[in-house]
């Protein structure tokens, strides 16, 4: 099953503090519900964390590898993911985009997602997912705001 979402939010920091924040991983990271674990495998390119929830019968631990495919400073970013959780409820395999824009008043950045999404938790179709994606990409969004002030 294939999940894409996308999620655009105006921020009042200028441009270089916004790519500056999505740059600093562990800060980043810490917007992010459901995150743990956060690792360096290689620095600036590689991470691991653990990707955690319960969405309808299955509560998941899903521990992910993300590796940053392409950097434009200081305008985008998209990072490659995997993760499989140990008893194969869930397989994930996809990009995270990242595209900042100046604004007169700030930073347009704007959140992209496209996950394949197998194995059990798939059955669950792509309605539910979609609204579970939206609420954590709402709640990142918020936290962003928080960081960075709100344009």
């Amino acid at each position: 099953m294939l999940l894409e979402v996308s999620r655009v939010s105006d921020v009042g920091a200028r441009p270089p503090m916004a790519w500056s924040f999505i740059r600093d991983v562990a800060r980043l990271s810490a917007c992010i519900p459901n995150i743990s674990d956060l690792e360096t495998i290689e620095a600036d390119r590689r991470y691991s964390a653990v990707v955690s929830d319960q969405l309808g019968p299955f509560k998941l631990s899903v521990p992910v590898e993300i590796e940053l495919a392409a950097v434009e400073a200081p305008h985008h970013i998209e990072a490659a993911v995997t993760g499989s959780d140990r008893l194969r409820q869930a397989r994930i395999k996809g990009t995270l985009g990242v595209q900042i824009q100046p604004l007169e008043s700030g930073t347009r950045i704007a959140l992209s997602m496209r996950m394949e999404i197998l194995g059990k938790l798939a059955t669950l179709g792509a309605a539910p997912m979609r609204r579970r994606a939206d609420e954590i990409f709402s709640r990142f969004a918020r936290c962003v705001q928080a960081e960075l002030g709100t344009a």
